[in-house]
């Protein structure tokens, strides 16, 4: 598959095993020309993590964010943040750092069988519902935060009259979204 998108990589930062700073990352494909000079790139980078950091509790922290052209893994503008997550942890218990909330988004393009492509988003710093449920169940607040933030990459992120959509690396379009309503997992490279 040709990457024909321009993309942003946010990387965030939380406690891992008790002590370990831990980092990982989200990569989001989106339509449209090069947002520009670096000053646009920052703009976009920021209107994005306004909308991502809600997603995940202040244990987690947005570090760095990283543009690029299609088809490069050299980022043509970045900047570095030190940005908390701002989701409310009431109700909620810390799920082990190898946990992730899972957004699966589904897109126009088709498989070869004719079934919809999704892109996922897997979100560490994932909380637990702690009250009449199992401990593999997602905060209801932090199910809701993920998909009001799936809904943004539909409807689109404005930032300086330009609207950003969320596709595929070939330029999909995303047209749906839905959060797991359990916590996932998600390895770290060894």
């Amino acid at each position: 598959m040709a990457t024909t998108q321009h993309s942003l990589r946010l990387v965030k930062r939380f406690t891992y095993r008790g002590n370990a700073a831990k980092e990982f990352s989200n990569r989001y494909y989106f339509d449209g020309a090069s947002p520009g000079d670096h000053d646009a790139w920052v703009a976009l980078f920021d209107a994005i993590i306004l909308v991502e950091k809600t997603c995940y509790p202040n244990m987690a922290q947005v570090i760095q964010a990283y543009g690029y052209e299609p088809g490069s893994e050299v980022a043509v503008a970045s900047s570095t943040y030190a940005v908390d997550g701002t989701l409310n942890v009431t109700g909620g218990a810390y799920a082990p750092g190898d946990a992730a909330a899972v957004l699966r988004m589904a897109t126009t393009k088709k498989s070869s069988l004719n079934h919809t492509v999704y892109v996922f988003t897997y979100m560490h710093a994932a909380l637990s519902q702690i009250t009449g449920s199992y401990g593999d169940t997602l905060l209801g607040a932090q199910k809701t935060a993920l998909e009001n933030f799936g809904t943004d990459w539909i409807t689109g992120i404005s930032v300086a009259g330009r609207t950003y959509k969320r596709t595929t690396p070939d330029g999909h379009l995303v047209t749906g979204r839905a959060v797991d309503p359990y916590i996932g997992h998600r390895d770290f490279p060894r």
